[in-house]
């Protein structure tokens, strides 16, 4: 007799689901690695502010003035802030486009769940009906057996059938339990 195996119908859903959640997941990382990314581009920024002040501080406000060069550098540094700003503009959108990523990655899972529990509940129903099935099975057998050895047993003794008939049901009740 071949084992019984459970098929559950949506088994291509289910997949197809989890695909997409692992892809929700994949575009989530991308944006959490542009953030990263950019948040290191702001603190170099930052750092390389600083140490333009402090070199311009150190060495060129000391002695004679070189405007050009003070002017210059103070150009260099407005554009380091410049970009600073425009690195955090990016970076507010980036947030929102993350928020808008974790929305659909849960939203994949919740989906990918509800398959899930759907399955197993028709896993259990499948079992529960399998265990019925040999519950009975087992049941018949216990009869067929108890019939036969009551049969061998009125040819054998040529005494009262009401004699098998308590040895079937005794039979019976002990495969029951």
């Amino acid at each position: 007799m071949a084992v019984a195996r459970f098929h559950f119908p949506l088994e291509a859903l289910l997949t197809h689901r989890l695909h997409v959640e692992k892809e929700k997941q994949r575009k989530l990382a991308e944006v959490q690695n542009e953030i990263q990314a950019i948040t290191r581009q702001l603190h170099e920024t930052h750092a390389t502010i600083a140490a333009e002040n402090k070199t311009l501080t150190a060495t060129q406000l000391t002695g004679t003035l070189d405007m050009q060069y003070i002017a210059y550098e103070k150009r260099y540094v407005g554009n380091l802030h410049v970009r600073i700003i425009l690195g955090m503009q990016k970076l507010a959108a980036l947030e929102l486009k993350l928020a808008a990523a974790r929305a659909e990655l849960l939203a994949a899972a919740r989906d990918r769940r509800v398959i899930e529990k759907l399955k197993e509940r028709q896993h259990l129903r499948w079992k529960e009906a399998q265990d019925k099935k040999e519950a009975a099975l087992m049941d018949e057998i216990g009869t067929q057996l108890a019939l036969r050895h009551a049969a061998e047993s009125s040819e054998n003794e040529t005494t009262d059938p009401a004699g098998a008939l308590e040895y079937l049901e005794s039979a019976n009740t002990e495969t029951a339990s």
